[in-house]
């Protein structure tokens, strides 16, 4: 059962495959990709939070991201080290989508619990600065509007 929502999960999917430059990701790639997204979510949101805070909030990401895909706990390193791109190729029976799908959900995850705390008008036009990507209809949170 995924823990972060859909709309964040897409965005930040969306936000990955920007960063690896291909339309199928590698290992190395995806990890850089993953690596960058972190560290500069990092540098907008420690200025605001602190370092404590934000590693916290990273930490927890992880842990709930790792109840829905636990090969996490092997990826990325214990203090927020990032995304070993070594560590993915020793994963055994995960196919480059699913590590794709677990990498964003250790990020929606952070975005979804940063939005809890403090809301999304505030996040959410962090995370576009930070990442450079906008947020499209679809990845808006809240009840959607549909025409009839």
């Amino acid at each position: 059962m995924p823990s972060s929502s859909p709309q964040f999960r897409r965005l930040v999917r969306r936000a990955l495959v920007e960063k690896t430059g291909a339309a199928s990701s590698d290992g190395p790639r995806l990890a850089s990709a993953f690596n960058t997204l972190c560290e500069r979510l990092r540098q907008r949101l420690q200025p605001l939070f602190g370092a404590a805070a934000v590693a916290a909030l990273f930490a927890r990401a992880v842990h709930v991201a790792t109840s829905e895909f636990p090969w996490l706990a092997e990826v990325i390193g214990k203090n927020g080290d990032g995304c070993s791109p070594d560590a993915i190729a020793r994963i055994q029976g995960v196919d480059m989508e699913t590590v794709e799908d677990g990498l964003a959900a250790v990020l929606a995850n952070n975005i979804d619990l940063l939005s809890t705390f403090v809301g999304n008008d505030l996040v959410l036009p962090l995370v576009q600065q930070a990442w450079g990507v906008a947020m499209l209809a679809e990845d808006q949170p809240g009840p959607k509007v549909i025409n009839e």
